[in-house]
Formats: C-alpha cells, sequence, structure tokens
C-alpha cells in the first residue's frame, strides 16, 4: 500500500463516478472512485482496456466531468469551474502529452513548443528563448527548425514532452506516452521525463499499459473496474 505522505495532494479525486450513455447503452467507466495525488509523484495507472485510466486522467486534466463525486485539482474543485476557467487551468497549470503527440504539422519544433506561451502571454523573444532552452535539454537543439514529419516518432514525443513542460506546470498527464515508440525511444522518452521529475519537481501521472513505463514509475496505481484495485508506493531508484 502507498507510503504515508507528507506534502500537500495536487489532485482529490474522492467517489467519482463517470457513466457514459450510448442510445440505450450505458456504460459505468468509474464507480466511486477515490485517489490522492501528491507532489513529486511519478505516478502509473495500470489496468486492463476498460478499466477507467483514460478517463480518469481526463478528469484529472478538466477535460471531462465526473457523472458523480468530486475531483479536486491544485486545490480547484472542478464542478464549480465555469469553461473558461478551466481552459484556464489547462493553460495555465497542467502539461498533456498525447500518444499521438499532437503536434501541429505547419509548426517548426521551435514554434510547437512555443504554442502554449504565445497562448500564455509570453513576448516573442522570451518565450523563443525558453523553447530553445528546453528543446536543448532534450537533446532536440539541432532540430529546432524541422516541422514534426521531418522528425523520427522519438523526436517528435520528445518535442511533445518540452512543450508540455516549456510553461512550467505543476502537473504532467501522459496518456499511452511510449505506445507508438520502439523499445530504444521508449527507454530515452521514460528516462527523460524521469530526470525532468527529478531535476525539476515536476509531478508526472502516466495511463499506460506499457511495462517499460511502470519500471521507471515511484507509484503504481491499478484500475479494475473503474475502481481502485491496488496503490503501491514504489522503492526510488536511480534514473
Amino acid at each position: 500500500m502507498t507510503e504515508p505522505q507528507d506534502k500537500s495532494p495536487l489532485v482529490v479525486v474522492d467517489g467519482a463516478t463517470k457513466t457514459f450513455v450510448t442510445g440505450r447503452l450505458e456504460v459505468q467507466a468509474l464507480r466511486g472512485l477515490s485517489l490522492e495525488i501528491h507532489e513529486g509523484d511519478f505516478l502509473a495507472l495500470v489496468g486492463p482496456s476498460g478499466s477507467g485510466k483514460t478517463t480518469l486522467l481526463n478528469l484529472i486534466g478538466a477535460l471531462d466531468r465526473p457523472t458523480s463525486g468530486v475531483v479536486e485539482v491544485l486545490g480547484h474543485d472542478l464542478s464549480k469551474l465555469n469553461k473558461g476557467q478551466r481552459a484556464k487551468l489547462r493553460l495555465d497549470e497542467l502539461g498533456f502529452v498525447f500518444q499521438a503527440y499532437n503536434l501541429v504539422p505547419v509548426l517548426t519544433a521551435a514554434e510547437n513548443v512555443e504554442f502554449v506561451l504565445e497562448l500564455q502571454g509570453v513576448d516573442a523573444k522570451a518565450r523563443r528563448k525558453r523553447a530553445l532552452e528546453v528543446l536543448a535539454e532534450l537533446g532536440l537543439a539541432e532540430l529546432a527548425d524541422r516541422r514534426p514529419n521531418e522528425l523520427s516518432g522519438g523526436q517528435q514525443q520528445r518535442v511533445a514532452v518540452a512543450r508540455a513542460i516549456a510553461a512550467r506546470p505543476k502537473l504532467v498527464l501522459a496518456d499511452e506516452p511510449t505506445a507508438n515508440l520502439d523499445s530504444e525511444n521508449a527507454e530515452q522518452l521514460m528516462a527523460l521525463m524521469r530526470r525532468l521529475h527529478e531535476e525539476h519537481e515536476v509531478t508526472f501521472v502516466f495511463s499506460t499499459h506499457d511495462p517499460r513505463v511502470v519500471a521507471h514509475a515511484t507509484r503504481v496505481v491499478t484500475l479494475v473496474d473503474g475502481q481502485v484495485d491496488s496503490d503501491v508506493q514504489k522503492e526510488r531508484e536511480a534514473a
């Protein structure tokens, strides 16, 4: 079971349910799920397909609302935020890494990283400087002017990570980040995110089927049928 935490939770999910209705079919994706995520977690959500991993990640990311129950993120009760406030929370305080990368194809790597900063109102000189610094930290300095179709899958995913962390979010949510990567690139990506987690104190939450992600995680929460089945804190190992 999870060891006691000293830090205040970044995320509190209390009795969350989520029901999807398609025609006459009703699917209960989450069934009274409760979970706390703490500052400094490097947490993997695992479980079989249909267990509720992506649904939970979408609730934490303010991309969807629970049918019932409470989801608090960074001190905000998401049910009390309007659409604009939820968008601002996502923009200012959360980072997202998607399985499909979601890079803008007509923008260069640097411009993709700058995109969130531009939305935040960071001036052009400052956002270019930060984008290039982050790309350099991720080993992509020489690829800053290339567009996504000129990058490998592993390089595109690193650009996606750079975009996620450039705005210095408190929490990064990653949905199956290694699904489209070969073993070498997946291992490099996880080592990179582990380093960012440790050096910059970024909290990461992954939804994953990938044992390579689980191997790097310091906390593993298993979901079964929309509920927490187990919650294990692992011993920290060198990255």
